[in-house]
């Protein structure tokens, strides 16, 4: 009779022990994050090497499910869900991001990063630290990484910008946020907000003349179909984006594992920095082979000049009305 039951108790623990081993393996907790750039662009080159990073270093029980090219909304609709914890999180523009915390809107203000290192010291730092604290106290919303975000020039269709006279009249799509409408604005353009999804439309159909955008996405857009010319006005180098985070995934984690998540984020938006600026002259080749014309303009100092002193007092409304933020930001040194 004991060895009946030894053998009883002997299956038992065996179905237990395969119980407790299906609920470990249904026990992983996946993280939904979304963008609205293509899915060959570097940010999702990136996200997935943090995704990579994030389950070794989690040993499986964190994972990342990314979703480019606009799959789960526009950024506006992705911000929403993040409030409201149906997604977990979002690669998102300071502008877009600003409607969590106003202040981040200063981030994509003209001409306010000087270099790579310069950019980095602000967000990594002080100021970046005081951001994440006050997020969370201003909506709820976690900040979790952020990332570079390309050097934004201005393309176009049938003349090239070689002065800022040029540009004068020009109907440009821009994004339907601060500061893009303000700053072309400020340079003499009619700016046209246009999805980010409908930009290659409206420029194939004539609705707008040129659009804002950073070199890489002309290349994974392929916008060089449908605009001739490449003006390198430069006007926001990095213009670091924000990886936002809901409060309900966030306290998902536990400490050790949030902090595996910070970690190989940073990873990963290292590899997109490192794209960007050993990339950018390889994309310029490649943008050039498909039949664009890269055009600088003879009158930089003109944009600069434009952007900063008509631009900067109507922005500064956008993150709270504080003009020497700007000032403070764009001169910070660590």
């Amino acid at each position: 009779m004991g060895s009946a039951i030894d053998r009883r108790a002997f299956g038992l623990g065996l179905i237990g022990a395969a119980g407790l081993a299906a609920t470990s393996a249904k026990a992983a907790t996946v993280l939904k994050i979304g963008h609205v750039l293509a899915a060959n662009h570097p940010f999702q080159k990136g996200l997935e090497k943090a995704g990579a990073e994030l389950e070794k270093r989690t040993e499986g029980r964190v994972q990342l499910q990314i979703f480019p090219s606009s799959q789960l909304g526009s950024e506006r609709d992705m911000h929403v869900a993040v409030r409201g914890g149906s997604v977990d999180m979002v690669l998102a523009s300071p502008g877009g991001a600003s409607v969590h915390l106003k202040e981040l809107a200063v981030i994509d203000a003209p001409y306010l990063f000087r270099d790579d290192a310069h950019w980095r010291a602000v967000v990594y730092g002080p100021i970046g630290k005081a951001w994440e604290e006050k997020i969370v106290e201003a909506s709820g919303v976690h900040i979790v990484g952020w990332f570079h975000r390309g050097t934004r020039h201005v393309i176009s269709k049938s003349k090239p910008f070689n002065t800022l006279a040029e540009m004068k009249g020009q109907k440009i799509r821009v994004a339907d946020f601060p500061p893009f409408p303000q700053v072309f604005k400020a340079l003499g353009a009619v700016p046209t907000p246009i999805a980010f999804a409908e930009m290659y439309s409206a420029l194939q159909s004539g609705i707008v003349d040129g659009a804002d955008t950073p070199l890489d996405t002309i290349l994974s857009m392929k916008l060089y179909e449908t605009a001739k010319y490449a003006n390198l006005i430069s006007w926001s180098y990095a213009a670091p984006g924000v990886i936002v985070m809901s409060d309900q995934a966030y306290k998902s984690l536990s400490p050790a594992d949030r902090d595996a998540l910070v970690a190989s984020l940073r990873i990963g938006t290292d590899l997109i920095a490192e794209t960007f600026i050993s990339g950018d002259e390889d994309v310029k080749k490649q943008l050039v082979a498909n039949g664009m014309q890269l055009v600088v303009p003879t009158d930089l100092d003109a944009w600069r000049k434009a952007a900063a002193e008509q631009a900067i007092p109507d922005l500064a409304r956008a993150w709270g009305g504080d003009v020497q933020l700007y000032t403070k930001i764009r001169d910070y040194k660590a």
